[in-house]
């Protein structure tokens, strides 16, 4: 079992502090550099359920991890999973991740675990915090239910973008957290450098011209890459390079299209 520990910039009440795309890419890669070397380059569904105890800015407590049963809301409806914290059960958070049918089950699993993941990285550890310090003095002093922390994914669609339902919900907390959750995992699952090192290894045997341009992204200029732009397609496997790509790191052809569009690395040509 493995123990995870990373920080990163935060509140006084451990919640993460306005932190940048670039800073959940740094995290993920953190985690990432604990758990595997650098020749590996998919991370496995094993792999992640064996990580047990986080040690986050300082804050340490011990991770839960199940992928075996069907998890619901709090309506009773089967959702994709979950990350909580019960303050019956101090110093311990749960991700649960529900098994998913289909052609990419496997693959779902993953993602949904790096998600969930991403939460009890740059979530759990606020609300441990919370219920050490106790209620602030606005607060209601009172659990109003037995698991009083939890973010829920409840299906593909959550994982590619979180839900909108109003502009308010744009500038939630709430929304937010989704936001570094997938960033998380898409950076942990295929992380922008390694991404690069399969796409010049493969690129030449499916005609792709590979254009290096540093104004792509000041943040990683080495690591910038301009591919041939990627048909949209309702069945993003028709792509072989994409399905390749997707292989390699044991998700989706739809994670690779958006890792590659996230990146910056998909407006080119073939030849």
């Amino acid at each position: 079992m493995a123990q995870v520990k990373l920080d990163y910039r935060h509140c006084d009440r451990m919640r993460p502090l306005y932190l940048r795309h670039a800073e959940v890419e740094d995290l993920a890669h953190q985690v990432r550099s604990q758990l595997i070397d650098d020749a590996t380059r998919a991370l496995s569904v094993d792999v992640l359920r064996g990580i047990s105890r986080l040690v986050v800015n300082e804050i340490a407590f011990d991770l839960f991890i199940s992928v075996d049963a069907t998890v619901h809301d709090e309506q009773g409806e089967p959702v994709f999973g979950i990350c909580e914290y019960d303050p019956g059960v101090p110093d311990t958070a749960m991700v649960c991740v529900s098994p998913i049918d289909g052609p990419y089950s496997e693959e779902l699993t993953l993602s949904t675990l790096a998600h969930e993941l991403g939460h009890a990285t740059m979530d759990a550890p606020a609300w441990i915090a919370q219920c050490r310090l106790g209620p602030g003095l606005f607060d209601n002093a009172t659990p109003t239910s037995a698991v009083a922390y939890r973010t829920t994914t409840r299906g593909l669609e959550h994982l590619a973008e979180p839900i909108r339902k109003s502009a308010e919900a744009l500038q939630s907390p709430e929304y937010f957290a989704e936001l570094r959750a997938n960033e998380f995992m898409g950076s942990l699952l295929v992380p922008r450098g390694v991404l690069a090192e399969v796409i010049h290894e493969i690129a030449p045997a499916h005609g792709l011209i590979i254009e290096h341009d540093p104004m792509l992204d000041l943040e990683h200029p080495t690591m910038s890459l301009c591919l041939p732009e990627l048909p949209r397609m309702l069945d993003p496997g028709a792509d072989d390079f994409v399905c390749e790509l997707a292989m390699v790191f044991g998700v989706t052809p739809r994670f690779i299209q958006v890792r590659l569009e996230r990146y910056g690395m998909t407006s080119a040509r073939r030849h």
